[in-house]
């Protein structure tokens, strides 16, 4: 059985890349342009993990691990999260709210396997 990823970004580009890149790879791949669409596949199809940009519209990176966190259903789910803001205190946000793992833009897709495969 393959494993499932939700994958949220805003910028259309880069959530095509990612998700392409993962399908090649042989993982079911639900895509989101924002967190609240990202919160509601997630629990719709309780993910093996969960890929989400930070700075998004309608509801951020932040706020949807904050709410996935909450949830006893998806609490587990392991969250890595993509931003352009490398700054310190962006990660130190990040760890806050309960975020599993990290990358910066621009990234390479061999990166973000090699950390998928980390934690599936």
């Amino acid at each position: 059985m393959a494993k499932s990823i939700v994958v949220a970004d805003d910028d259309p580009d880069i959530l095509s890349i990612v998700a392409m890149s993962l399908e090649t790879q042989g993982y079911d791949v639900y895509r989101a342009p924002n967190g609240r669409e990202a919160v509601a596949l997630v629990r719709d199809h309780h993910p093996d993990l969960i890929i989400l940009d930070m700075m998004m519209p309608v509801m951020s990176g932040y706020e949807a691990i904050v709410e996935l966190k909450a949830d006893e259903a998806t609490k587990t789910i392991p969250i890595v999260g993509l931003s352009a803001k490398a700054m310190a205190t962006d990660m130190e946000r990040a760890t806050d709210v309960g975020i599993d793992g990290y990358i910066t833009k621009p990234f390479r897709i061999a990166q973000l396997l090699s950390i998928i495969e980390g934690y599936l």
